[in-house]
């Protein structure tokens, strides 16, 4: 009886084991917003949001993120094998970390005006403003599947060591889904509440979503972020070339600089909006610390469903693939705080410029705010 009470004991204790070890397959979870009026403090007081940006993103981290009953994370396994994972590795890249993230993202981008029961809409019809010559409503309601490589690469004949990180991504998801609209009236605040999501043919204006149905979205996004300079240990600046392919098919480079945490090999860029930038998560060694950074690029840009839809196929309201400008900027400045390594805030303000021709389209001004309340245990490859 002694033998079988050790050999269940030893099956319990093999089992709390185990559980331990799967602990951390769950990392983290993390939520995010977007919304125009965060970066209202930086606008002048007489100047009209021409633009609205709405997002609401909640994820999380770890091993189960990576899980192939998911089922995008699969897809992207055997893209990432096909397209990136020989090329790295032959390249002599040495991987130190990975991580994984899964996220539900909405991201919806409307024309400057999104209600025509407000008097201001009124005073611009009368003043000359066309719907036409604005940006269509459009939205993007699905799944991201993120994976992070953290390493370096070693110059042999000049012993110098480049510090990375490489991120890969598939995205797959439904254009004209009613959520963004939803999620627009829902963090609106000061913004009018918007009634010309759908479309009306009563109206003598175009009104709905560029895609005039649910069509389905995907996109394909390959980043890495190489360090080229450190002038202190805290203080970075890296490039940031990026390749997406899908309903948002650009290139695109980037600059970053600023001050990260302790265990912060790479710079994370915080302009969270667009699915082709996923989120980072990495638990710092100290109970308070922080990340101040900013960073530019710029994209040329081949196609955007959210302005052409599906090449005209609605000939009511889309912008053409000649109108739509080959070149645009991007800035961010972003602040990242971590408490008791338990929850981490970050707020940035992201612009864009124009992306098409058109009297209404200026560039954009928005916020982003997210939390992460973090799992996991301290990062690795602390500097101190």
């Amino acid at each position: 009886m002694k033998i079988k009470h050790l050999i269940t004991l030893g099956l319990i204790l093999l089992s709390i084991k185990n559980l331990k070890a799967q602990e951390y397959d769950l990392s983290g979870f993390e939520i995010s917003i977007d919304q125009d009026y965060f970066a209202d403090f930086l606008r002048d007081s007489t100047e009209i949001d021409d633009n609205h940006t709405i997002a609401l993103r909640l994820g999380f981290y770890g091993d189960l993120a990576n899980h192939v009953y998911l089922g995008l994370p699969y897809v992207r396994q055997l893209a990432d094998g096909f397209l990136v994972d020989n090329l790295l590795y032959n390249s002599g890249f040495r991987e130190e970390r990975v991580s994984h993230n899964f996220v539900f993202t909405i991201n919806g981008f409307t024309p400057g005006h999104i209600s025509d029961e407000t008097p201001e809409f009124q005073t611009a019809l009368n003043e000359g403003y066309n719907f036409r010559e604005d940006r269509p409503f459009a939205s993007f309601t699905g799944f991201r599947s993120t994976r992070r490589l953290e390493g370096n690469k070693l110059f042999v004949h000049s012993a110098k060591q480049l510090d990375m990180s490489i991120n890969t991504s598939i995205t797959f998801g439904f254009a004209s889904f009613g959520l963004s609209q939803a999620i627009e009236n829902l963090f609106g605040a000061n913004r009018p509440d918007a009634n010309l999501w759908d479309e009306d043919e009563s109206k003598p204006y175009p009104t709905g979503q560029v895609n005039f149905a649910p069509m389905p979205l995907f996109m394909y996004s390959v980043s890495v972020d190489a360090v080229v300079w450190r002038p202190l240990k805290k203080v970075i600046l890296q490039v940031r070339p990026e390749v997406n392919l899908g309903y948002y098919t650009n290139i695109g480079i980037g600059v970053d600089f600023g001050k990260v945490m302790n265990v912060e090999r790479t710079i994370d860029n915080l302009s969270y909006t667009d699915t082709n930038n996923p989120g980072v998560l990495v638990v710092n060694n100290e109970n308070l610390s922080f990340s101040l950074v900013g960073g530019a690029a710029v994209r040329a840009v081949l196609y955007n469903a959210n302005l052409s839809g599906w090449f005209g196929w609605r000939d009511d309201h889309y912008i053409s693939v000649a109108d739509t400008k080959k070149f645009i900027y991007e800035a961010y400045a972003g602040l990242k705080l971590q408490m008791f390594k338990k929850i981490e805030l970050n707020f940035s303000i992201n612009t864009r410029s124009s992306e098409f021709s058109g009297t209404a389209q200026k560039k954009n001004l928005w916020g982003t705010f997210g939390m992460k309340y973090l799992l996991a245990e301290e990062g690795e490859g602390c500097y101190d």
